[in-house]
């Protein structure tokens, strides 16, 4: 039947694939594995106890462990990014205030040089490498073809010179010319994608 979207349990694709237990054994393990790398890769050792903690908003660099909270009787916050306690003003999400706490990413945005576009026309000021508006991903041009390009991570097209969607891009810009909206300014912070969780 096409056009059907409904989801089966785990227990329904045992069944009707007719798996083995040995199948089913294998399945079970390659799931726990990939649920335990997708926590893991959240998880980092708080600088104060040395226990795991997990961060629950990808957006926010600053990290309250509450082990550390509980036994000082305060607020202990660290730096996701540089791994020491947090400096600087509660409110501020993107990097704290410690010496040497900067993101490689974010340098690499700030420092990469402008692309020089083989077939696109009067572009000044877009720089090589951007990250992706969907997912964070770093991509580099090539700086041939035309605008768009597809992050590999999340497969969203988007234009390289205004960081729009191609969809939105397109309706007012062929794929060979500037943007009617310009070219986006050197990006100062990185999207965070925020995947469905049933996808």
């Amino acid at each position: 039947m096409t056009g059907c979207n409904k989801e089966w349990s785990y227990e329904e694709v045992c069944k009707m694939a007719l798996l083995t237990p040995e199948e089913k054994k294998y399945f079970e393990t390659t799931m726990k594995i990939i649920a335990d790398r997708e926590r893991l890769k959240n998880t980092k050792l708080c600088p104060g106890c040395k226990q795991g903690v997990t961060r629950t908003d990808e957006s926010n660099l600053r990290t309250r462990c509450h082990d550390c909270t509980n036994k000082k009787g305060r607020g202990f916050d660290f730096c996701w990014q540089c791994l020491h306690e947090w400096k600087g003003p509660p409110s501020r999400s993107d990097h704290c205030e410690n010496d040497g706490c900067f993101s490689e990413a974010l340098k690499t945005l700030r420092d990469c040089p402008d692309i020089v576009f083989e077939s696109i026309r009067n572009v000044a000021g877009c720089p090589c490498i951007r990250a992706c508006p969907t997912c964070g991903s770093l991509l580099q041009h090539s700086s041939q073809n035309c605008k768009n390009v597809v992050c590999p991570r999340c497969k969203v097209k988007f234009c390289f010179l205004c960081l729009k969607i191609t969809a939105e891009c397109s309706r007012l810009s062929h794929s060979y010319i500037t943007c009617v909206s310009g070219v986006a300014p050197r990006q100062t912070s990185i999207p965070v994608w925020h995947q469905n969780p049933s996808s």
